[in-house]
């Protein structure tokens, strides 16, 4: 039986950092000592109030910083910073260092972090070179990057002998999902608005590229290029509160080219009332397997539980920083 336990601090209360928070209730291997968020809403309030009343006995601090003096007197070595705040490496980068600093291992949702070496290589050196200084393990994950657009994939490709080129396709309803993936969506804005959010990066599926790259690097295939295109979803008639000719969503593609071919291809469309959500892998090679998920995963509880199920995981890996690939979290608990 597995007895080791490890103690985790939330950082970041936003919609997923809540139902985090509230899934690490039911962890009997998991014991939450703190959590840390600036908002003036949250900060000094019970964590109980945010969480159906669980974890009465911790208090919101203001920031990581007084969260982090505040248990260094008895930091462990299997203390765990679990950091739900940004998308971009550049934003969440300073918070990263911060825990590491404090002797934290982490597991954040940070999309580029998923695979920080495909746009941000000296980062991604300095969190590896300074994890490793420190003793601990950085990983990013969620359901995408991190599960079904690579993670699953590489599993799935373990039954073929050969793999000449992938395919992944994933709609998402976006209209049953939380507000903020409407928003990074672009539901109901005009296409001019939209490809402007675009051009500034505030639009998109961020992670489509770092996935397509995992995959690459988990099959050992040659990557020459990798390429995105993002373009809008425009309805034809109202659709959940949306005009016809504004914007539903998005239609994203990522491609890993070697020369003229094209080997890993991730199809996504997030948008208000997609039809027939679902997620599929196509694999050309020997043999050739296709996978189709009906209904697809559901994206803010599986980020919750892959968030949560890296844990046990992460505070036995080696110092460093970790991928998908280093670091493969096929199972709910490790083993003793």
């Amino acid at each position: 039986m597995n007895t080791h336990k490890a103690r985790a601090v939330l950082i970041g209360l936003g919609p997923i950092g809540v139902e985090v928070g509230k899934a690490l209730a039911g962890r009997p291997n998991i014991e939450l000592i703190g959590a840390a968020d600036p908002a003036s809403d949250k900060a000094g309030k019970p964590l109980s109030a945010l969480l159906d009343g669980a974890f009465p006995n911790v208090a919101i601090r203001p920031s990581a910083a007084a969260l982090y003096a505040e248990t260094s007197g008895s930091r462990g070595k299997a203390d765990v910073v679990l950091l739900c705040t940004g998308s971009r490496l550049h934003s969440v980068l300073p918070q990263i260092e911060e825990a590491i600093a404090a002797g934290f291992h982490i597991v954040s949702t940070c999309e580029e972090l998923s695979y920080p070496e495909l746009r941000h290589l000296p980062m991604a050196r300095q969190i590896d070179r300074r994890a490793k200084e420190k003793g601990v393990a950085v990983l990013g994950t969620g359901v995408n990057p991190g599960l079904v657009m690579d993670r699953l994939v590489l599993a799935v490709a373990s039954a073929c002998v050969k793999v000449n080129s992938v395919k992944v396709t994933r709609v998402v309803d976006a209209a049953k999902r939380r507000g903020p993936l409407r928003a990074k969506v672009g539901a109901g804005m005009t296409p001019a608005d939209f490809a402007a959010g675009v051009a500034a990066k505030r639009l998109g599926h961020v992670g489509l590229s770092e996935s397509a790259a995992l995959i690459a690097l988990g099959l050992g295939l040659p990557i020459d290029e990798i390429t995105e295109t993002i373009a809008p979803v425009i309805a034809e008639k109202e659709t959940d509160g949306v005009a016809p000719g504004h914007v539903l969503g998005l239609h994203q593609i990522a491609l890993v080219q070697a020369g003229d071919d094209v080997l890993v291809s991730l199809d996504l469309t997030m948008a208000v009332g997609a039809q027939a959500p679902a997620d599929r892998i196509d694999i050309e090679g020997d043999p050739p397997v296709h996978v189709t998920v009906a209904g697809g995963f559901h994206g803010d509880r599986a980020t919750v539980g892959t968030v949560v199920n890296a844990v046990p995981f992460i505070v036995r890996a080696a110092p460093g920083l970790h991928n998908v690939v280093t670091l493969p979290l096929f199972g709910l608990q490790p083993l003793p």
